[in-house]
């Protein structure tokens, strides 16, 4: 079963955005994955068919586009909107109901700004498709597999479990899952510990299900600020990706206006995997 049957690739063409592809091959392992990809042109100069600049980016896209055939996706379209890249972006992702958008978080034009202002957050938050936001965290640049280890934030609520859907469908792909729960209060130390130990317990019932999938599943209880600690256990473990809901209690609740997510999307230098609502899947 494949999560992912139809998925929005943006590119801003730099070599870095290229790396999207293989973010691309991991997620959608099924070569029938239908994919669109989007360079948006956010001057009209550059929108002229007739001028040079257009000429190069539909030549590069046209690269792009023979890459993915040879890699075996059959199923490529090419798109050149011409607008606010987000925004375009967002209504052509509504528009053709992708399952899944993917975009780089550096590189240049409308992707350099993710990483120091609210570009991504906002995208997040209109988004009404599971959005991946790939990050550059090696320093030789080099790409890690994403699926290595990956770490899932949970408050145990059915929002924050939409994640399981994604690890049963690339179970063959995983190597590990860590389940990550951050206690925010406690009214004291017998509390902490009662808290503690109710987590542990609810996570390895996470971890013993994804094993039945014949993925290795394994457990972490903090205790601090949630955005704090996913980010040092992100590092602790050197995670390949982070897979979030975008709402539920406690931990990612309100993702419009929760700090939480908010910090992890626009913080982490980890490759992100955000997922909507559930009404909204």
């Amino acid at each position: 079963m494949n999560n992912f049957n139809k998925v929005l690739l943006a590119t801003d063409l730099s070599g870095a955005s290229g790396k999207l592809q293989d973010c691309l091959f991991e997620l959608c392992p099924d070569t029938g994955t239908e994919i669109v990809l989007v360079h948006v042109l956010d001057d009209d100069e550059d929108a002229d068919p007739h001028s040079s600049s257009y000429k190069q980016s539909q030549a590069k896209l046209k690269r792009c586009e023979e890459d993915l055939r040879r890699a075996g996706y059959e199923h490529v379209d090419v798109l050149l909107p011409v607008g606010e890249p987000i925004e375009q972006i967002n209504k052509i992702a509504e528009e053709l109901g992708v399952d899944l958008a993917l975009l780089a978080s550096h590189g240049k034009g409308f992707i350099r700004s993710t990483l120091l202002g609210s570009t991504t957050f906002d995208l997040a938050r209109m988004a009404k498709y599971p959005l991946f936001i790939d990050k550059i965290y090696d320093e030789k640049n080099e790409h890690k597999p994403l699926l290595k280890n990956i770490l899932v934030p949970t408050d145990f609520s059915k929002e924050s479990l939409v994640s399981l859907n994604v690890i049963r469908n690339l179970r063959e792909h995983i190597e590990e899952v860590v389940f990550v729960h951050v206690i925010e209060k406690s009214r004291n130390a017998d509390d902490l510990k009662e808290q503690m130990q109710k987590a542990e317990m609810k996570l390895n019932e996470l971890a013993d299900e994804v094993k039945i999938f014949g993925v290795c599943g394994t457990v972490r209880v903090a205790k601090g600020t949630p955005s704090k600690q996913l980010q040092r256990i992100a590092v602790e473990i050197d995670a390949s990706m982070i897979v979030i809901a975008k709402t539920g209690a406690g931990l990612v609740k309100g993702l419009p206006l929760g700090s939480t997510a908010q910090n992890l999307a626009l913080n982490t230098n980890r490759p992100l995997l955000m997922l909507p609502e559930i009404d909204d899947i």
